[in-house]
Parts: C-alpha cells; structure tokens; sequence
C-alpha cells in the first residue's frame, strides 16, 4: 500500500499560526499615556487604559530621563475606575524612544513596550 503525505496548504498554515498567535494573545491590551501635571513644579504621571475591561489607572511619578533600563522606576498603579484594583509595574524608556513596563504579574501580564510617543498601544 502506498502512502501519501499530506501537506497542508498556505491558507490552512496561515490559518494555524493566527490561531496560535490568538491563543497566545496578551493579558494586558491598552494604552499608555505619560500626562504632565504642573503643581509646584511639574511631574510626568503614568497613566493606563485597559481596552479588555475598560478599567483604567492612575500610576505614580515617572521621569522617562532617570527611568532608563539602568534605573528601573517601580511605580504604584492605582484603579480608578470601579474594581479598586492596584499593582506595582516596572516603567523604563530607552535611547531608542520606547516605553517599557513589566507588570511583574499583575493583570497576568508581564513585559510590554510601545515606541514612538505616548499615548502608544501596549500589550503585555
């Protein structure tokens, strides 16, 4: 008996990698938003929208010229829509004009970036 191996086509493979990139999907889909608050002197404040949920939060102070990813900035997030959630994240920008975070498992996520200015899409 002769055997025959069967080989998928471009459409069924390309089918397959989207179904794994899916399933694969971030926990964290959002915005990242750096705001400037003026208040005896000014601050760049952190700010995120989780599109999944809605929620959003106000996180603490960050300088994207000190937060570099030698100096990590750890940075309280607060929820301020209904739920009351809060976390900690890891903020740092690089030479190359990214934001980075790392939840650190918060949200069940980790490390994202966004490149360019803010607010940028991040999924983490």
């Amino acid at each position: 008996m002769k055997t025959t191996a069967m080989i998928p086509s471009a459409t069924a493979l390309t089918s397959v990698v989207l179904a794994l990139f899916a399933g694969s999907s971030s926990a964290f889909w959002g915005q990242l938003r750096l705001d400037t608050v003026c208040s005896e002197g000014c601050n760049t404040i952190l700010n995120l929208k989780d599109y999944n949920t809605g929620s959003t939060y106000t996180c603490g102070t960050v300088n994207p010229t000190f937060c570099t990813s030698e100096g990590l900035c750890r940075v309280f997030c607060t929820e301020t829509s209904p739920g009351g959630f809060n976390f900690f994240v890891q903020y740092w920008h690089t030479n190359d004009g990214c934001n980075n975070l790392d939840f650190q498992g918060a949200l069940d996520s980790h490390h994202g970036w966004c490149c360019g200015g803010t607010p940028c899409d991040i999924g983490a």
